[in-house]
């Protein structure tokens, strides 16, 4: 597969990349979307979305018959498949309290414990790897098939029709691919991925500098999708506000960290369109997603959803708690009751007037960060520095810390010996990004910094803009 070899030699591959002309990246690029487009628009993904289309009749009753369902068969697989859980309690899961009776799984002893989470099932050549730094800064390495990827993508088509938009209509995304060089300096500041139609613009090179550049592109692809991080598509929607424009888009999607009311109200006003936002993981153990009512509906085809206390007590009723997944999906690396270190609550009370049974879910804390503000103008997002911290796989926790006007700490809470040496590649890769107008330095810390309330910022910044 195509996916797994560019994930293993990415680094190598971005050098080579960043060297060719616009057009021959524009020819990368869909290359690749092409191989992507034939799992993600396959007759399995499509048959599956019907299936999921189809669901939102269920009753209660219906999802909680699914769910005991897959519970069962998770676990059986769990027990027979990976070594970790050959050890588990022989008990039967005649209902959702029987769960409870296996212990939690943290995200520490998943991350100590991979190989022994990886499923014999699904032989190494069949596993796509993928790193995730969750709410913590700290790596963590899961593993997925490109069954799930379908399945995946099926869920994503799913929400697009809750927003009236078609497979494959044409997008604009900002997630954390690095699409142009970062010394770039010049538009275009994007690349094409052809055969899904889409647009890939650049989250590493916003400043008040390229706004004009940024807000002529998006004038220039108005009334189409609109898709990205909610960090990133705040500050494109402070550039529009500040200079008085709009720019009316047919939907925006967002996802890969929380969006906040004020910066939903914010993309929502410059982008004259309904910002349906998501809540997932790359792990693949649970999705929560907005419908077209604006609620946050449980997929409870993905996995089952504990909400839980400091003592691994179910909270009460709307009771803020600790998110605990069982996903049905991943057979590659089943996890079964695994606390991801997100928080939310159930959301009681009258039905949704989507009309449909989904659970109601908030979550409310999972990364919190703040912006990066260089000297130079330029603007960085939570996500377009966590991608650097990706590759690292030795510390427990890591943050960037704004403490003087040019001056970013890199200051990373070890988990291993490599650690140092980790913390000082993703010090220079830093250096490389941020370029001459900021120092970069780096620091082992004991703990992480924790704001009030339990959330553990990725940026701290302690510079008055």
């Amino acid at each position: 597969m195509l996916e797994p070899l560019i994930r293993a030699n990415i680094g190598r591959l971005q050098t080579v990349y960043d060297r060719l002309p616009s057009p021959a990246r524009t020819l990368l690029t869909s290359a690749r979307g092409w191989f992507l487009s034939r799992i993600r628009y396959s007759p399995e993904a499509f048959s599956f979305l019907k299936h999921l289309r189809a669901h939102e009749a269920w009753t209660p009753d219906d999802i909680s018959s699914f769910q005991i369902r897959s519970l069962q068969e998770i676990v059986s697989h769990a027990r027979a498949a990976a070594p970790y859980y050959a050890n588990y309690p022989q008990i039967e899961i005649r209902n959702f309290d029987s769960l409870r009776l296996l212990p939690v799984l943290t995200r520490e002893t998943v991350r100590e414990n991979r190989a022994h989470l990886l499923s014999r099932d699904v032989p190494p050549r069949q596993r796509i790897i993928a790193g995730t730094t969750g709410t913590t800064g700290g790596n963590l390495k899961v593993a997925y098939t490109e069954k799930l990827a379908r399945e995946n993508w099926a869920f994503l088509l799913r929400q697009w029709a809750w927003a009236g938009v078609k497979p494959r209509q044409p997008r604009v995304t900002l997630f954390g691919a690095r699409v142009v060089p970062i010394t770039r300096t010049t538009p275009p500041y994007w690349t094409h991925n052809l055969p899904e139609r889409q647009i890939l613009l650049s989250i590493f090179h916003l400043s008040q500098k390229t706004a004009a550049d940024y807000l002529k592109f998006l004038h220039e692809h108005r009334g189409t999708v609109l898709e990205g991080f909610p960090s990133v598509l705040s500050i494109l929607a402070d550039f529009a506000l500040s200079r008085g424009e709009t720019i009316p888009m047919r939907a925006v999607f967002t996802s890969g960290e929380p969006l906040y009311p004020a910066a939903r109200e914010k993309i929502e006003s410059a982008f004259q369109a309904a910002v349906f936002d998501s809540y997932g993981m790359t792990e693949y153990c649970g999705l929560i997603q907005q419908c077209e009512k604006g609620e946050m509906h449980l997929a409870p085809e993905y996995g089952y959803l504990e909400i839980l206390d400091a003592n691994n007590a179910p909270v009460a009723a709307d009771e803020e708690g600790y998110f605990v997944w069982t996903g049905f999906l991943n057979r590659a690396m089943p996890l079964v009751r695994y606390r991801i270190g997100d928080r939310g609550r159930w959301k009681l009370g009258t039905p949704c007037q989507c009309g449909r049974a989904f659970p109601r879910v908030t979550p409310t804390i999972t990364r919190e960060s703040e912006i990066l503000h260089c000297a130079d103008g330029r603007i960085f997002s939570p996500r377009a520095l966590n991608q650097y911290l990706k590759g690292a796989t030795s510390l427990r926790f890591c943050q960037f810390v704004h403490d003087r006007a040019e001056r970013v700490v890199v200051r990373a809470v070890a988990g291993s010996d490599l650690a140092a040496l980790e913390m000082m590649k993703i010090r220079e890769e830093l250096q490389h990004l941020l370029g001459g107008s900021m120092r970069v330095t780096a620091e082992i810390a004991s703990e992480p910094l924790v704001f009030p309330g339990g959330k553990i910022p990725l940026i701290v910044n302690r510079v008055e803009q």
